[in-house]
């Protein structure tokens, strides 16, 4: 794996697609603001919530990216706005020939916001070429839920990721300061993948993150996180899915957990699990599951 290389391929042309969004806190409660997109990127829906947060879920509605397509989203949330953002449906990266497709996502949130960004699974279809960034920015103050899942290849189809390249960026500062830096890059068969140091042969990997303030996040939520991911090990399970998981505490304001596995469905319960425990202590209240994940 070198992370010096270049993006996987030269981007052609394709579909772009632009989003932007900006979310402000009105009399306590969350209203969007600004919502402008260009090409195939949408909000489809911002929902008001009982407890004065917004909902947004965003499509995009050709279902995956090929060869040359890019898709760019900003968010800004201003000062104490409170959002849950999370998607319909997985974000699938089809196979291309020889360019790469691009999607890059900026997160930015003010003084006191909130955000629980929770969507569904990047999928990596054999001979794609993938380039992927995502980046949030935090005030000192705000606070953040979040994950992102990687799932190579289509298992129930027998399908693996044994060609084309991924590169994916994961970072997160707060207040400037860089607290989390995931960066990958490489070939399919790049030895990464079979490593016991990488996936260890595993076909799905998802980092969570819990962020708050140094005073509000203790070491009680890491042990929590820990026996929740002990038990997801433990638990038989109808499907060798092989889960390998753990969680640490990176700084005093950031505690991350990775899970590893074979089976995107039982990771996405396990990252699940993880949200609604740390929504207490992150966020001061508990939340059932957006509804669209039951459609």
């Amino acid at each position: 794996m070198d992370l010096s290389q270049p993006p996987p391929g030269p981007l052609a042309t394709g579909w772009r697609a632009r989003l932007d969004l900006r979310f402000e806190d009105r009399a306590g409660r969350t209203r969007l603001v600004h919502n402008r997109h260009e090409g195939p990127l949408r909000l489809i829906k911002a929902l008001p919530l009982a407890d004065g947060r917004c909902q947004a879920v965003i499509v995009h509605p050709p279902g995956g990216l090929v060869g040359g397509d890019r898709l760019d989203l900003d968010i800004h949330l201003a000062p104490r706005a409170r959002v849950l953002c999370t998607t319909p449906g997985a974000q699938k990266w089809y196979r291309s020939t020889a360019h790469a497709a691009s999607a890059r996502t900026r997160v930015r949130l003010d003084e006191a916001a909130t955000l629980e960004w929770l969507p569904q699974p990047a999928i990596v279809y054999n001979a794609a070429q993938v380039d992927q960034s995502i980046a949030f920015a935090l005030a000192p103050d705000a606070r953040f839920i979040g994950w992102e899942c990687l799932v190579l290849g289509r298992a129930a189809m027998g399908e693996r990721f044994e060609r084309g390249a991924l590169r994916q960026r994961l970072s997160l500062d707060v207040g400037g300061v860089p607290v989390w830096a995931e960066h990958l890059t490489a070939d399919a068969t790049d030895r990464l993948f079979s490593s016991p140091l990488g996936f260890g042969g595993r076909t799905v990997a998802c980092t969570v993150w819990a962020v708050a303030p140094d005073d509000a996040l203790d070491d009680g939520l890491l042990q929590v996180w820990r026996e929740a991911l002990d038990a997801a090990c433990a638990a038989p399970s109808g499907k060798a899915i092989r889960l390998a998981a753990g969680a640490s505490r990176t700084t005093a304001g950031l505690i991350a957990a990775r899970l590893l596995a074979d089976d995107s469905e039982s990771v996405m319960q396990v990252a699940q699990t993880l949200w609604s425990l740390a929504r207490p202590v992150v966020l001061g209240a508990d939340s059932p599951p957006p509804r669209i994940w039951a459609t």
